[in-house]
């Protein structure tokens, strides 16, 4: 056994990495970020060596590592991004392994997924080397006895072609097993390819439809949950190929669908979905033929905010700036001239949006600036072709890389430059899983790279803005558009005088400025961030709400294209019934309208108007690209939608934007509620104006003299953030204090509630022991305590998907009281218990929401 000991991060639900010994025989350790195969439950992992000393566990048997899977001197990830994994995991409070997966594409993560074939070169090798008798084989040219091991191997199995894992458990009597694939793969004795059919090469794909069968049946329902149980995905998914109504491709349920093939067995069982392969549609956000463009000659304001980031690039040092600009002020254009700056000396960049499927205008516009060398990372692309993407990144063939929150992680040589545009959208802030931050983790690489940082909004994070203005980062202002065209004018509707039509929620007059844009040839943008046709179904006699079974969330939605009832907390979904539920006898009435109904409503009342819309039901797949494509050729009139509508598109043709409802958010029980308002509508009133024409704004709502909705109408960002910084300040929130939610969730109330409390008694005796450190202090008597924990309480959707949640606030005056905390709680995290009375307990650090 030798002594020279690593620790390696496996995905694996345990948050801690494992110690591996280096065999005596390898000339030296593997180097940080590459990827090792390890024993490990009786099954190979693929896992990566962390950039962290490993535990040596006394009386603990330490097994060795069985192979390196990356050749030496080139690790799957840079020491670099090795050592920001450990950040992330340390700061997030997350499993390492966890994080390091994070790091890299699927196919490389996990478990080994290649599958090797034997060549014809290999069989006749093999059969060349059968025929020599004692014959010294190195001097022959022929296969080592080993290598023929191999060789043997697969010329027995079906084809000729076997899956690496299974190669793998021929390690005791092959050793070093995956190095002679490699070698017998450089004498093209056999090739390696991964089991993923959506390669570059690959022409074809699977495709999948909805079958006729049970369609109108009287029994369906009773027969769907035969076939599909109470599997949710399952049957979002057959609702998905029910409505798409044609073949959708694998690759466009990867996104939504992650185990999608699973989930398709029993429906392909059963009849009720068909399979075929068909032609592989070409990625959806890489344009056919785009014309390339020349810079801009910049604006007065553009001119200065890069003056300034070109100084700080050519500095060589970490600078992080807040661009702020208000909107359409062509901030793009300022990324572009940066980037194209830190290209001309040999750098890369990687560029952050919210939803890389929401802006396919912004990529367009870097592939017609920097062509080839853009690579788009999206949830769309096979695993295949991620991980193609993601060596050709590697390897420097593309140095600039546009995509969503993971994209952080994306190994740019050489970075010089990240923007994170759109920095406030909360999107950037994971919920599941390994709850990061993109943008905070964004300002981090770039302070280890030493690279320039760049944080793009019109309405930025009140944290930013703080930073900003404390001079904690550069604050660079651009308050005008490169049109002449000024901000759109803002008029103010209240609902409590001007009463909507129930139907389409138009006041009279949002509906006579709707229906002037339409007959003078301009379209308009109607904003309700609510997506369905109805929020709920009600009972005409009893008035009983038609609830989810397993959440106590209010009510299910219904969605009429559809005909389906969707609860939007935990995916469960149904047929809606012909009578209450409740009371059996009454009919059941629609709700609140959602963008369903609106767009239908519109159609009718508005006339001569062609309507789209753009939620989360029209926006999958081609869908999304279609409508915005349709929009912006001006083949419709109106385009209704949800918070999708404030992603960053440019309409020219827009010069109307009616909000229906502005003070939606308003009155939920989140710090963030009034920042998340006045984002939205200054985002959503900023579609309006940007082309030749002026724009106006109609804000309808009941609480038009709230502070989120007054200055959003005037534009005015700073006075909002002044009003709502004196708010934070006086209750010691973000930006002037620090929050971490601890959740708790169980299927068993009783057990949850007694974790929760069983980890409140922990804080609680933690925080009196930072209080009292913190009492020793000159001044600390009149100071806020260090730390104050809130809760434990139910959470405000008590249960969602029959698990039970509770939650408990840690407000900390500071940063290193919260991370001592945070230290001492981690190993009272993850599961607790068993069976029905399991319990899981997390940490999200930094929360965006408390819901």
């Amino acid at each position: 056994m030798s002594e020279r000991l690593v620790s390696v991060a496996l995905p694996v639900a345990l948050d801690r990495g494992f110690t591996y010994a280096v065999p005596t025989s390898w000339p030296s350790a593997p180097e940080p970020g590459a990827r090792v195969l390890v024993p490990f439950a009786n099954r190979g992992l693929v896992g990566v060596v962390r950039a962290a000393a490993p535990e040596r566990l006394d009386g603990a048997r330490i097994k060795l590592l069985e192979e390196v899977l990356d050749p030496p001197g080139a690790p799957s990830l840079t020491l670099e991004l090795a050592r920001l994994c450990e950040w992330v995991a340390d700061y997030y409070v997350a499993p390492v392994g966890e994080v390091y997966r994070l790091a890299l594409p699927g196919l490389l993560t996990g478990h080994d997924v290649r599958r090797v074939m034997l060549s014809e070169a290999g069989a006749q090798a093999l059969a060349a080397a059968r025929e020599v008798v004692l014959q010294p084989i190195d001097d022959t040219g022929l296969p080592t006895a080993a290598e023929q091991r191999v060789l043997a191997a697969l010329a027995s199995a079906p084809g000729g072609e076997l899956a690496v894992e299974r190669l793998i458990d021929l390690r005791p009597r092959i050793p070093g097993v995956l190095r002679l694939i490699g070698d017998l793969a450089v004498k093209e004795l056999c090739t390696i390819s991964w089991e993923d059919a959506g390669g570059e090469g690959a022409r074809v794909e699977a495709h999948y439809r909805r079958t006729d069968y049970l369609r109108g049946a009287a029994t369906a329902e009773e027969t769907l949950r035969e076939h599909i149980g109470r599997s949710k995905q399952r049957r979002a998914l057959l609702d998905l190929l029910e409505g798409a109504g044609s073949w959708v491709a694998a690759g466009e349920l990867r996104g939504p669908f992650p185990g999608h093939k699973k989930l398709l067995e029993p429906l392909l069982a059963a009849g009720l979905v068909a399979v075929e392969e068909r032609l592989r549609a070409l990625d959806p956000f890489a344009a056919g033929t785009i014309e390339p463009t020349l810079p801009q000659t910049p604006t007065a304001d553009q001119a200065a905010a890069l003056a300034t980031l070109r100084a700080d690039l050519e500095g060589g040092k970490f600078a992080a700036s807040l661009l702020h600009g208000v909107t359409g002020s062509g901030k793009t254009e300022v990324y572009l001239q940066l980037i194209a700056d830190a290209r001309a000396r040999g750098g890369g960049a990687i560029v952050l949006v919210p939803e890389i499927a929401l802006t396919p205008q912004l990529s367009d516009r870097f592939r017609a600036r920097f062509g080839e060398t853009v690579a788009v990372l999206h949830s769309g692309l096979t695993p295949r072709q991620r991980l193609d993407a993601w060596q050709q990144i590697r390897m420097g063939a593309r140095p600039i890389v546009i995509g969503a929150r993971s994209a952080v992680f994306a190994p740019v040589p050489d970075l010089r430059v990240i923007v994170v545009d759109e920095e406030h959208d909360g999107s950037f802030k994971q919920e599941e899983g390994v709850r990061y931050s993109a943008r905070d983790v964004a300002l981090v690489r770039a302070r280890d790279a030493s690279a320039v940082a760049v944080l793009g909004s019109a309405t930025p994070a009140l944290e930013t803005y703080e930073s900003a203005r404390a001079g904690k980062i550069r604050w660079l202002r651009m308050t005008t558009r490169p049109t002449t065209r000024p901000l759109p004018e803002v008029e103010l509707l209240s609902l409590a005088v001007h009463r909507p039509d129930p139907e389409t929620l138009l006041t009279g007059r949002m509906r006579t400025a709707l229906v002037e844009t339409v007959a003078a040839g301009e379209q308009a943008i109607v904003f309700l961030n609510r997506r369905g046709f109805a929020t709920t179904l009600i009972c005409d006699r009893c008035g009983a709400l038609h609830h989810c079974p397993d959440c106590s969330a209010p009510a299910m939605t219904y969605h009429l294209g559809r005909n389906r009832l969707m609860c939007h907390w935990c995916g469960y979904i149904e047929a809606p019934p012909e009578r209450c539920m409740d009371c059996g006898e009454g009919e059941l009435l629609h709700g609140n309208a959602g963008t369903e109904r609106i767009e239908l409503a519109l159609a009718k009342d508005v006339p001569g108007a062609r309507v789209l819309r753009l939620d989360r039901d029209t926006s999958r797949g081609k869908g999304l690209l279609e409508t915005l494509s349709a929009f912006r050729r001006r083949e419709a009139d109106i385009l209704v939608g949800t918070q999708m509508l404030s992603k960053g598109h440019d309409f020219p043709g827009v010069t109307l934007v009616g909000i229906l409802q502005g003070d939606h958010g308003l009155g939920l029980p989140d710090i963030r509620a009034s920042e998340r308002t006045f984002q939205l509508l200054t985002q959503v009133a900023g579609r309006a104006g940007r082309g030749d024409r002026s724009g106006r704004v109609l804000i309808q709502a009941y609480g038009i003299n709230n502070p989120a909705i007054a200055f959003a109408a005037q534009h005015d960002f700073e006075a909002f953030a002044a009003w709502e910084l004196d708010k934070r300040r006086e209750l010691h929130n973000p930006p002037f204090g620090h929050l971490a939610l601890v959740r708790i969730s169980g299927p068993d109330q009783v057990a949850v509630q007694r974790r929760a409390e069983e980890l409140a008694v922990v804080i609680r005796a933690a925080a009196e022991e930072v209080r009292r450190k913190h009492a020793e202090e000159p001044g600390a008597a009149e100071a806020l305590p260090p730390l104050q924990l809130l809760g434990p309480k139910a959470s405000l959707i008590e249960r969602v998907n029959r698990r039970v949640r509770w939650q408990m606030l840690v407000r900390a005056s500071s940063r290193p009281p919260l991370r001592w905390l945070l230290r001492q709680l981690r190993p009272r995290l993850g599961d607790a218990g068993s069976g029905e009375f399991k319990t899981m307990a997390n940490v999200d650090v930094d929360p965006q929401s408390l819901l």
